[in-house]
């Protein structure tokens, strides 16, 4: 009978409330029905807004909105006062009609930070949990709290409220400020792309969070503090939105994205290595034997031709050099003008993936995205990419460490400046602020009052905009100029093939160049014959004795011959000697750029006495040196 089943299901809901109690009897809430009105006290509420009727995940009903029924329930919503009291009576009446029809009046409940707590229907809530359902139809009030920036939680909150505060989502919450703007993001660069999809924002993500949510907990994965709102993001980073992906599919990459998810959640921490010559950059496969053990593939993706790109220039001249050296026992891949956008820089890279490579090396910092991917769906293939390092990127990237050959340059500079004032032109892709601290630090050293104009403009990429910015410096004073040369600029290509800096002297008024002092080259020749003469033998990987998994970033420096500076004859005496000094300081480790006190330009101390940041942390300098001065144009 329906009546003896309801009371056998109240029995059994009280045990489980029981144990609750006693499993949680040392908590704040002593096991018992946490209470919103008493979380609230202290709390300034700025308002309240009806959201109206909404489905809701029981999993966010935590608890009850008054305190007069906190002690009817568990913290886990089943009920605990004996069976003969009316309370109990009605929780098995209530539970009978669930069996026959189903619960069909709404809950009222409130909303208070992305948690629900119940005004009305504590015990449909209850019965509901107990047959296992999930989710409930039930009207909204959304209460507002005071902003507070220093609170993470309602500064998380406060993302969704700034989008719309009536907006509702469901069972969407992330663990870190700035998540939740980035899937925003996401969605309109999706909807931007594919107007078919006649759907407003929340819509969209309501309903990509849903099916994403329901693979996410498929797959169960351990070990990961992660909300499925972090998740969900990531994965849009890695394999782009799903909004019509199937949950076979979605189950399968969510596998795939594991290691990544790990990185993202901090469980895995990239680590730094400032490579040395005699170390380089050593790797095997997984298994600890190639597919050919003699002779192995190595896949190449650029982003433009040797005719068009420096910097795919400089990789190229150094891949074949390293294929005509081992030509016995290595095969080179290349694949030249891959696409750096989204999906088809994935299906032009993935396309090289059919020449069975050991190694793939992609030598763009914009198609970062895709070689995660890559990297994340093909395990046994080594995938590196040539970018600076990123935290949350479960991906191996290899880089220069620029900073050691500006803080030559600045040296330089300020040897052979008559006026103490040099000009710093960046590229059409403003180069990173380290560099040109760097710059600044070397300059000061040999001429604590040397000034450093950095040209601010958004980017120089034609010999009008170099004449423009080099008359700025003459006009302030500067009679050494440093300039970074553009990667796709023809007249760059043509004048200068094979120097990607370099510096000069400036005419007094005019800012025309009249002496060139020196210049400064790169040779990936090193990095790459490192790593695939290693791989040919066999030899252990830098990736042991690191912790397992972990995503590294392999830093190449001044001392494992990757760049240098040159410079002219003229320069050969004193100021050469004083270069070659501060060269063999670098390479033999006893000075870093670097080392504190650092000041900014603002009078600030920003690097202590005698510390010595990390490659991590020197990357993710913004701000400026203390005799670093911007300029601008004058007409």
């Amino acid at each position: 009978m329906a009546d003896q089943e309801s009371r056998l299901a109240y029995l059994n809901a009280r045990k489980l409330a029981r144990k609750y109690t006693s499993d949680y009897a040392n908590t704040e809430t002593k096991g018992y029905l946490p209470v919103l009105d008493e979380r609230l006290h202290g709390v300034v509420i700025v308002g309240e807004i009806n959201l109206g009727y909404h489905e809701i995940m029981l999993s966010r009903i935590i608890g009850t909105k008054t305190s007069a029924r906190s002690n009817s329930f568990a913290g886990n919503f089943m009920p605990l006062l004996s069976e003969d009291t009316e309370f109990a009576l009605k929780w098995q009446a209530v539970y009978a009609s669930q069996l026959k029809e189903g619960i069909r009046e709404p809950i009222t409940v409130y909303e208070y930070i992305n948690r629900y707590y119940v005004l009305e229907g504590n015990k449909r809530v209850s019965i509901l949990k107990y047959v296992g359902a999930a989710s409930v139809y039930g009207n909204i009030i959304r209460l507002l709290p005071e902003r507070d920036e220093s609170n993470t939680e309602i500064s998380i909150y406060y993302e969704f409220l700034d989008f719309d505060k009536r907006l509702f989502f469901n069972n969407l919450w992330f663990s870190r400020k700035g998540s939740f703007t980035r899937l925003v993001r996401q969605t309109q660069h999706f909807l931007k792309h594919h107007p078919e999809v006649n759907s407003d924002i929340g819509t969209v993500i309501n309903h990509v969070h849903r099916i994403f949510r329901e693979a996410y907990k498929a797959v169960n994965l351990k070990g990961l503090n992660f909300t499925t709102g972090d998740a969900l993001v990531e994965y849009i980073g890695v394999f782009g939105y799903p909004y019509k992906a199937t949950g076979k599919e979605l189950r399968k990459n969510i596998r795939n994205a594991y290691s990544q998810f790990l990185v993202a959640a901090g469980e895995r921490s990239r680590e730094a290595v400032e490579v040395s010559p005699e170390q380089g950059a050593m790797f095997q496969s997984k298994t600890g034997i190639f597919r050919s053990p003699n002779r192995i593939t190595a896949a190449l993706a650029f982003e433009g031709t040797p005719e068009t790109n420096i910097w795919t220039r400089f990789h190229v001249r150094a891949i074949d050099r390293i294929e005509k050296k081992y030509q016995d026992y290595l095969k080179v891949e290349k694949l030249y003008n891959c696409s750096v956008h989204g999906s088809q820089c994935y299906r032009d890279i993935t396309g090289l993936l059919e020449k069975k490579p050991d190694i793939l090396f992609t030598t763009s910092a914009a198609m970062s995205n895709a070689s995660l991917r890559i990297a994340l769906e093909n395990p046994d293939i080594i995938v590196l990419n040539c970018d600076t390092p990123h935290e949350g990127k479960n991906l191996h990237t290899y880089f220069f460490k620029m900073y050691d050959l500006t803080f030559l340059c600045g040296i330089l500079s300020a040897a052979m400046s008559e006026t103490g004032k040099i000009g710093y032109m960046s590229t059409y892709m403003k180069s990173p602020t380290y560099e040109l601290n760097a710059f600044a630090i070397g300059a000061r050293m040999i001429n604590p009052r040397t000034q450093v104009f950095d040209f601010a403009m958004t980017g120089i990429n034609d010999w009008a905009e170099h004449d423009k910015a080099r008359y700025e410096f003459a006009r302030n004073g500067a009679d050494i100029a440093f300039c970074l040369h553009s990667p796709d600029n023809p007249l760059d290509r043509k004048a200068f093939p094979e120097i990607y800096a370099q510096i000069y002297r400036i005419d007094g008024k005019t800012g025309y160049p009249v002496e060139s002092l020196a210049g400064a080259s790169f040779d990936w020749e090193p990095y790459y014959e490192k790593v695939i003469s290693d791989a040919i033998i066999g030899k252990s990987s830098l990736l042991d004795g690191h912790m397992e998994g972990n995503p590294i970033h392999f830093g190449w420096g001044l001392s494992t011959g990757v760049m240098d500076i040159f410079p002219v004859n003229s320069v050969i005496g004193v100021a050469g000697r004083l270069l070659r000094i501060f060269r063999d300081l670098i390479k033999d480790n006893r000075i870093n750029p670097f080392e504190g006190p650092i000041y900014d330009n603002k009078g600030n101390m920003r690097i202590d006495w005698n510390y010595v940041p990390t490659l991590m942390e020197i990357q993710q300098i913004k701000w400026h040196e203390s005799c670093v001065t911007g300029i601008n144009y004058s007409f």
